[in-house]
């Protein structure tokens, strides 16, 4: 039975591609280096944000990550707040979880400090728990901070989807012995997807939905 959901945040709950392409961006126009696209841009995320810059910067210049890092996070907090749309369906989606009182929370490797705000400010407070790149957690695809969030909704892992739209959050739900509903509207292709195993794949929020019916209502009957 489904009692609780974790999230990834971009490219899953909101579409930053477009606010992160633009502050790394700002780091590359300091050095003079070439920009990238958006599409570029959805190649390089998925792992915290020191590979993002490091993947932006030009081959033999990755000696220069750091002082991009600060440089792409001065221009990100100034920032990160003027463009986070929702995807279609995620509203709907999310009102249905709390009205059906499944436990949600959301698991990201963007900098904890900028997840924190990003969330509350388009969704509020209807989240357990929001936990992005801390100290303290090995950044995913290791499980520890969905192990973390399973304990904060005081739920099992076999009661828990892992809702993610790359490779790295099937490795993480994995990792964590969670099953891994893979999101197609996200950053990552569909194929890309497919050639990493997910447990599931849904090509919007809805589907979630009918899944999570299912499933409970199954576990109602035969439980």
């Amino acid at each position: 039975m489904v009692k609780g959901v974790i999230f990834d945040l971009d490219g899953t709950l909101i579409d930053t591609i477009e606010g992160l392409a633009n502050s790394v961006n700002a780091a590359m126009d300091f050095y003079s280096f070439p920009n990238h696209s958006i599409e570029a841009y959805r190649t390089f995320v998925g792992n915290g944000v020191g590979k993002l810059v490091q993947r932006a910067l030009p081959q033999d210049s990755k000696h220069l990550c750091e002082d991009a890092r600060k440089i792409f996070e001065k221009h990100y907090a100034e920032t990160m707040l003027n463009i986070l749309p929702v995807y279609e369906g995620i509203d709907e989606l999310l009102a249905y979880l709390r009205a059906k009182n499944i436990k949600i929370a959301v698991n990201t490797n963007k900098m904890d400090i900028f997840a924190k705000p990003m969330i509350k400010k388009v969704f509020g407070d209807i989240f357990t728990d929001v936990l992005g790149e801390v100290e303290f957690f090995s950044r995913k695809p290791s499980p520890d901070g969905a192990n973390y969030l399973l304990e904060k909704m005081q739920i099992k892992n076999d009661e828990c989807l892992y809702v993610g739209d790359s490779h790295v959050d099937i490795k993480t739900a994995h990792n964590a012995g969670m099953k891994c509903v893979s999101v197609t509207w996200g950053f990552m292709s569909k194929e890309d997807l497919l050639n990493n195993n997910p447990d599931i794949l849904v090509d919007n929020p809805h589907e979630i939905i009918d899944l999570i019916e299912r499933e409970n209502l199954y576990a109602g009957q035969y439980s």
